[in-house]
């Protein structure tokens, strides 16, 4: 009678079956464990590569320096670049000023030249001598050099005159003068236009004469010219000029009337 061998292992465990018998596992692998315990053990550890792995670390610490240093260098070149190259763009072209507006036309009433003064008021002219202007008459003035006294008698005596001195459009000069005070111009002028200058050439000089009016519109006046410590050219020109320039009358006197 044939019979089955069988056996019995350990808890958990089991049966290998080999070359006829039965070997535990456990005892297998117990076996195999205490084989490569002594492999380990025949083999020798050598020391741990701790140069080669700072020398490794340096390499690549100076590859990222060189790295950074060239992006440095390179944003440093991009800089300047900008700043010292002129620019391919043209300049950016500057707009004219605009140019101010033509005025159409006067602003506002011109303003006269001309000294407005009251009847019989005295005006100093320069040279110690006094101007008065009457309503008596047309063109009616005096002059007088020897004080206030002196002015009012020549102003009553002017009174009785009456009537135009010129015509209209015209001029008309004379000069007062002393040794020891000098030579002053004067005339009248009567113009349409009331004149913006009048200027007076004698001794070869040209000056500009000082103008009164009495109040309102009377279409004369008087001008003045200080002619200072010169002698009186017998031989003046007197012109009166319009606001714009325009010549209202000129008066070519040879010999000025004393």
């Amino acid at each position: 009678m044939s019979g089955t061998e069988t056996g019995t292992g350990a808890p958990g465990g089991g049966a290998d079956r080999r070359g006829g018998g039965t070997v535990p596992v456990d005892d297998e692998a117990a076996r195999l464990a205490e084989a490569m315990r002594r492999e380990a053990g025949a083999l020798t550890a050598g020391p741990p590569p701790v140069d080669a792995v700072v020398r490794e670390g340096r390499r690549r610490a100076r590859r990222r320096r060189r790295a950074v240093t060239g992006a440095a260098a390179a944003a440093v070149l991009a800089c300047l670049a900008a700043v010292l190259l002129p620019s391919a763009q043209p300049p950016p072209a500057v707009p004219a000023p605009a140019a101010s507006p033509e005025p159409s036309g006067p602003s506002g009433p011109s303003v006269s030249v001309v000294r407005v003064v009251e009847p019989y008021e005295p005006v100093e002219i320069g040279r110690g001598a006094l101007l008065g202007l009457l309503p008596e008459g047309r063109q009616n003035y005096v002059v007088a050099w020897g004080g206030p006294e002196d002015f009012r008698e020549s102003v009553e005596r002017a009174r009785g005159v009456v009537g135009d001195s010129i015509r209209p459009g015209g001029l008309s000069l004379g000069y007062q003068h002393s040794p020891e005070r000098g030579t002053l111009y004067t005339g009248a002028f009567r113009t349409d236009t009331e004149p913006a200058r009048i200027t007076v050439r004698a001794d070869g000089r040209t000056r500009e004469a000082q103008m009164v009016r009495l109040p309102g519109d009377p279409g004369w006046g008087v001008y003045h010219v200080d002619a200072g410590r010169s002698a009186p050219d017998t031989r003046a020109t007197v012109t009166a000029y319009g606001p714009d320039g325009t010549v209202l009358a000129r008066l070519d006197d040879r010999s000025p009337p004393r």
